[in-house]
């Protein structure tokens, strides 16, 4: 996922995040949800990953949305393969993956993007976050709030210390979508040619 959309959305105010039992799936199987103003965030599981292997439709009749043009930029069935890995070996983790996008209209729900995290925090409470939203709903803060919402979600856990993202210094929509969302430069990123921007948990909070 890539770090390429706009978010001009406030910090806080008018986030909340739940797990809850739907009909997503089984009974038996807890779906994550996170909500904002205008989108519903639903974490990946096995079952919907599955579906998403085998066909759009199936996905959008499990997540009750329309799919068009899907996946985003930068998703493939690579790392489409990835996420259904992790969900596989730690599916204590859920919610530390991928997260469907679902844009909550008057009269229909529209699958618009992917938010995630490339797993829970590391030794030093530390997670990573990458976005990525369909070309159709660029441009309109829907990258901003999926994000914060996430964030939002992620600093509920107290294991949480650091948020960061990393993009390249020329894209330069990238570098604004982390600064709106409270980010500042921290240094060079883990790939050749990259820069990382964080957030903690006390200046998040703290918006």
């Amino acid at each position: 996922m890539d770090s390429r959309e706009r978010l001009p959305v406030k910090l806080s105010g008018w986030l909340m995040a739940s797990s809850s039992t739907t009909s997503f799936e089984s009974p038996a199987q807890e779906t994550l949800t996170a909500r904002s103003e205008h989108l519903e965030l639903i974490a990946a599981t096995l079952p919907l990953v599955q579906a998403e292997m085998s066909s759009g439709v199936k996905l959008g009749s499990l997540l009750r949305a329309e799919i068009e043009n899907w996946p985003p930029p930068l998703n493939d069935e690579h790392s489409l393969q990835w996420t259904f890995e992790r969900l596989q070996s730690y599916p204590q983790h859920a919610g530390f993956f991928s997260w469907y996008v679902v844009l909550v209209e008057e009269h229909r729900c529209l699958l618009i993007g992917l938010v995630g995290m490339k797993g829970p925090p590391d030794e030093h409470g530390i997670v990573e976050v990458g976005y990525s939203i369909l070309e159709k709903f660029q441009r309109r803060g829907f990258g901003s709030e999926a994000t914060l919402a996430l964030m939002h979600w992620a600093f509920q856990n107290p294991d949480v210390k650091q948020i960061t993202a990393e993009t390249f210094p020329e894209l330069t929509p990238s570098i604004r979508v982390m600064e709106r969302c409270g980010m500042t430069f921290l240094a060079p990123g883990s790939e050749p040619g990259t820069i990382r921007y964080g957030i903690t948990r006390e200046t998040f909070l703290g918006i």
